[in-house]
């Protein structure tokens, strides 16, 4: 319609936003635990740079639809179930940038808007969500073998983790350390206090950023268990994402007791922007 814009959701009615996804619980958790997680971040930092929460003419109340612009990473959720209003929204994003759009369950919506306004593909990585109650979670013996501890990773090993991550690119150690400051994490340490293996807790409030120093050690599996029953402490659901073509992290989760749920995408797009530019040009952000 000529007269939609992209209306940012004022942080006063963040909470009463929020609550819109407890409709047919859990159906819309993630999406709830996403707004949660900026209202648990604005108390650290009202004006959070490079990160804009839209709603299509200021109308969530009517539909929940939404989308999140969180420096490169994008999320967008809707209650409407003709997805109609997200489809406007995402026409009214800027593409002359890049952006990842995380966890993407419309990702159909997403490729057709892109083919409507000239946008190119430069990479979409299907997943698979897995989920374990808290009930279920709470109930996960972990063992730590004697000379290995668990605990919260510190802001300095965002560097660790970013030089291992296959993932890494310009700024992601930066997001790492945030995810650190500012959500739950847990690390694997031997005696010594080194780093052996880690997960971080997302934006979408998804296990994340899974890694280990060491293969076959067991490591993985103690991390996953620990921070599993850690979330579930704390009241949370689990929830992870992980690649369809990874399969010893897949075969990981469901060891531990995690169900496939739904298939999502992440895709990235190229930017239209200075094209003379490779696709897929970094953004350097501060």
């Amino acid at each position: 319609m000529e007269d939609d814009r992209l209306v940012e959701i004022p942080r006063c009615d963040w909470e009463e936003w929020r609550d819109l996804y407890k409709r047919d619980w859990p159906r819309h958790e993630i999406a709830y635990n996403t707004v949660q997680n900026y209202i648990n971040w604005s108390k650290y930092d009202r004006k959070i740079k490079d990160l804009v929460l839209y709603s299509l003419n200021g109308n969530w109340r009517e539909d929940g639809t939404y989308i999140i612009i969180d420096r490169i990473d994008l999320y967008m959720h809707t209650l409407d179930e003709s997805s109609d209003s997200l489809r406007r929204a995402l026409e009214l994003v800027d593409w002359d940038y890049y952006y990842v759009a995380v966890m993407c369950e419309h990702e159909k919506l997403l490729f057709a808007t892109f083919k409507k306004l000239n946008v190119r593909v430069f990479i979409a990585r299907p997943n698979t969500i897995y989920f374990l109650a808290k009930e279920d979670a709470l109930r996960l013996d972990v063992a730590i073998p004697q000379g290995l501890k668990v605990d919260s990773l510190q802001p300095h090993h965002a560097k660790i983790i970013n030089d291992l991550w296959p993932h890494r690119e310009v700024g992601s150690e930066f997001a790492l350390e945030r995810l650190i400051r500012w959500n739950a994490s847990l690390g694997l340490f031997d005696e010594r206090g080194n780093l052996l293996g880690w997960c971080l807790l997302t934006q979408m409030g998804v296990m994340g950023s899974l890694g280990v120093i060491e293969r076959r050690k067991g490591y993985g599996k103690i991390v996953v268990k620990a921070f599993a029953k850690k979330l579930a402490a704390m009241g949370i659901n689990l929830y992870a994402s992980i690649l369809v073509e990874n399969e010893p992290s897949r075969a990981l989760f469901e060891s531990v007791g995690f169900k496939a749920i739904k298939d999502v995408n992440w895709v990235r797009n190229c930017e239209r922007k200075l094209v003379e530019w490779s696709c897929g040009e970094k953004r350097e952000f501060n």
